[in-house]
C-alpha cells in the first residue's frame, strides 16, 4: 500500500497506512515490524517510517523495546476489560462533572463536537472517526474542569486506541455509537447528570462488548 505523496503530509499517510493494516489485521497483534519491508511497501524514507511507528506507539497501536524494532501491540481480554473499566469509572465522572459545570457555550461545542463526529462515523474511515473522537473529549474534559482527569484519561488514550479501533470496524457500531452519544449529549443539555452518565455507562459496555467479540 504505497502513500500518495500529494494528498497529505507523507508521515501522516504512513501513519494511516500502517494504522488501518493494523485495524484490518494485515499486521497481527504481536508482529514485529520490519522497517526496511514497510519502507519498499509504502514507498517512503526510513525516517518517515521511524516518524510513523513513534506515533503509533504513542497511540497505543505499536510497543518499541529499546533497541528492537516496533511490535504491533497485544491485548489480552483481561487487559481490555480492566482499560474499560478504568474508561468507565474516569468517562462518567467527567459526564457528571460537564453537566455540573460547563457553560452553555460549552454544551455548545459539544453539540458541535458531536456533529462532526457523526459526519466522521458516516466517512466509514476509522482514523477519521478517532480523530474526531479525540476532539469531542477535548471538549468533554475541558467542560467538565478538572486537570487531573483529564491527564489520567491522556494517560489511558494510547491503549484505547486499538479497541476503539476494533469496536468501529465492527459493522452497524459506528452508527449505534453515535446515536448512544448524541443521546447522552442531549441528557448534557437537559443538566440531567444522573441520566447522562447511566447512558454513557452504557455507551461504554456496549463499545467493549463489540470489541472483546472482535
Amino acid at each position: 500500500m504505497k502513500v500518495t505523496h500529494a494528498a497529505a503530509p507523507v508521515r501522516a499517510q504512513a501513519v494511516e497506512a500502517i494504522r488501518a493494516e493494523i485495524v484490518n489485521g494485515a499486521l497481527k497483534p504481536g508482529q514485529r515490524l520490519v522497517e526496511r519491508e514497510l519502507c519498499e511497501r509504502l514507498d517512503v524514507s526510513r525516517n518517515t517510517v521511524r516518524e510513523a511507528c513513534r506515533q503509533l506507539e504513542a497511540e497505543g497501536f505499536l510497543v518499541i523495546p529499546p533497541h528492537k524494532g516496533p511490535i504491533v501491540a497485544r491485548l489480552s481480554e483481561e487487559e481490555a476489560r480492566a482499560i474499560y473499566e478504568v474508561r468507565e469509572a474516569l468517562e462518567c465522572f467527567a459526564v457528571r462533572l460537564f453537566v455540573e459545570r460547563a457553560s452553555d457555550e460549552m454544551v455548545a461545542k459539544l453539540r458541535d463536537a458531536v456533529a462532526k463526529l457523526g459526519a466522521a462515523h458516516d466517512s466509514g474511515r476509522v482514523s477519521r472517526m478517532l480523530t474526531a473522537k479525540n476532539r469531542f473529549y477535548d471538549v468533554l474534559y475541558s467542560g467538565a474542569g478538572n486537570d487531573v482527569l483529564h491527564q489520567q484519561a491522556r494517560l489511558l488514550h494510547g491503549r484505547l486506541a486499538q479497541l476503539r479501533a476494533r469496536s468501529l470496524t465492527h459493522q452497524g457500531r459506528p452508527r449505534a455509537s453515535i446515536e448512544e452519544i448524541e443521546e447522552v449529549v442531549g441528557r448534557i443539555a437537559a443538566r440531567d447528570a444522573d441520566t447522562a452518565s447511566a447512558l454513557w455507562r452504557k455507551h461504554i459496555h456496549n463499545a467493549a462488548a463489540t470489541a472483546l467479540a472482535s
